[in-house]
């Protein structure tokens, strides 16, 4: 059924969302579909103190509280000045990091992903405290000595200070990563603001950015941003993760917590749609206005359907709301409680279940388990949150649409004939077919070969192992074969030797 429009006053009260049974043309699917967002009512401020002007930057060792790893490394507030017609972002970011480590460090690195685009990053000052510091800005990589070492469970107070030239997303290769930079509808901050680089094996990692597929490792960390809006058109809508929303015309300000970064799409072309789970979960839709009340309809079902299925079949989805946008650029692309669909999905919709629409939804929607909750490294090891993305749509299409799947193992899979090996690095392509067909496409396969291994029960039970041993954690290869018993590891060792080029296991 359409979603019916949204009324885009924010100083009206907005109703809480209800539980209501919709029909679908093929299944039923209990969800409200509401005619206003669902703006929460409190917005909350990550409790960790700012320094002060005059406080040391670093703590001294004999200070340093008990080393707690069940909080992030890193907390980061924000205020963002975005410039709409210009197209300029001025950020200042104010980033707690404490040391988590096993060692005292004397320097620190941050991966800025907008780098990657020459032109688009001027790093203006880095600060610890009141010191100003030498950095260097090489690459996606910021990085700098610290004014004296920091021990193990010490933080750090460091300010990033930095403008960004918003790319042009409408065509070339930043049409590819289009979920950073501008076109004529849509604004998209994805992957905008530095983090902190990981620290493994005494090394801080940053990948070489390439065009085929991605190469982000990243630790969950606190967020705090204020987006504030300069000559912006007056309907200009903000969709954006965690806790917040609209504080006043031009000011908006979000809190994401324990998560892998945070991202916005701005658009005055917004159309708002919402929906509730089964689970109790918001599911906001954010559609262009040129898109059909049907697809857009389509989309926010399929979104809220999978988030349920997923939530009872790997662990419950740990946020209270899901962000889902139309992007104005192709294919789609995950973060942390906000997901991308492209465009082209929409406007060539068929009307159908079976569709690139229902499958790019439902595969977004997968990487809040296999990628926002479970982390890996998407350079080395993507098949870890590629395959089990892609194999997690043909598992939502087992429960809301079962008469559907041999069409899905022919048009997403065989069709292909996909080669290669599942566990390649995004380094070892030569273009992205080759990539999708291995890692994604093989590695449906694969998962599917292993399932049959092991039967439904320990499938299963291996995959929540996974998604509750490791979650918020950056795991590992290595990690996930570890949860299997020796029995098992048996098993499965024919399969991993037909589609792994590293098929042994440690153990």
């Amino acid at each position: 059924m359409p979603m019916p429009r949204i009324n885009r006053d924010s100083n009206r009260a907005s109703r809480p969302a209800r539980q209501f049974p919709v029909r679908n043309r093929r299944r039923h699917c209990m969800i409200r579909c509401m005619n206003r967002l669902y703006i929460y009512p409190i917005i909350l401020t990550i409790a960790f103190a700012l320094f002060s002007a005059d406080a040391s930057p670093v703590t001294a060792s004999d200070d340093c509280p008990p080393l707690d790893r069940t909080q992030p490394t890193a907390a980061h507030v924000v205020t963002a000045d975005l410039d709409y017609a210009a197209k300029t972002v001025h950020v200042r970011q104010q980033t707690r990091y404490i040391n988590q480590t096993a060692e005292a460090l004397n320097d620190l690195a941050f991966n800025a992903a907008p780098n990657r685009w020459s032109g688009v990053m001027a790093l203006g000052e880095v600060r610890a405290g009141d010191i100003a510091l030498d950095f260097a800005l090489d690459g996606t990589r910021i990085s700098f000595d610290l004014p004296e070492a920091l021990a193990t469970g010490c933080e750090v107070h460091i300010t990033l200070d930095f403008t960004l030239a918003l790319p042009d997303a409408t065509g070339g290769p930043t049409r590819r990563k289009g979920y950073f930079g501008h076109t004529p509808r849509q604004i998209n901050l994805g992957r905008w603001l530095p983090t902190v680089a990981p620290r493994i094996d005494g090394r801080w990692i940053t990948h070489q950015p390439i065009m085929i597929g991605e190469q982000d490792i990243l630790e969950v960390a606190d967020w705090d941003v204020t987006l504030i809006l300069h000559n912006s058109p007056p309907d200009v809508l903000v969709a954006g993760p965690g806790i917040g929303g609209r504080v006043d015309a031009n000011h908006w300000h979000f809190v994401h917590a324990s998560a892998r970064e945070i991202a916005f799409s701005l658009s005055p072309q917004f159309r708002e749609d919402a929906a509730l789970t089964h689970d109790g979960a918001v599911v906001n839709a954010y559609t262009l206005s040129a898109t059909s009340p049907m697809a857009a309809a389509h989309f926010l079902e399929v979104a809220a359907q999978s988030l349920s299925i997923y939530g009872n079949l790997f662990t419950p989805y740990p946020r209270e709301r899901l962000v889902v946008v139309q992007g104005d650029f192709p294919d789609g692309m995950e973060f942390d409680g906000l997901v991308f669909v492209g465009d082209g999905w929409f406007v060539n919709w068929n009307g159908e279940p079976r569709s690139y629409l229902t499958l790019i939804t439902a595969h977004e929607v997968a990487h809040q388990w296999w990628y926002a909750r479970v982390g890996n490294d998407s350079a080395l090891a993507p098949w870890l949150d590629e395959a089990l993305a892609t194999y997690s749509e043909y598992l939502y299409l087992e429960l809301a649409y079962p008469q559907i799947t041999d069409w899905w193992w022919h048009f997403r899979v065989d069709n292909l004939a996909p080669q290669g090996f599942v566990d390649g690095t995004v380094y070892e392509f030569s273009n992205a077919r080759e990539y999708i067909n291995a890692v994604y496409l093989r590695g449906v396969r694969f998962l599917h070969d292993l399932r049959g291994d092991l039967g439904d029960d320990a499938f299963f039970a291996l995959l929540r192992d996974y998604a509750t041993t490791y979650d918020g954690q950056i795991a590992t290869p290595d990690d996930f074969w570890a949860l299997l018993t020796a029995e098992q590891r048996e098993l499965t060792a024919a399969t991993r030797a037909r589609y792994l080029r590293q098929p042994d296991i440690d153990g």
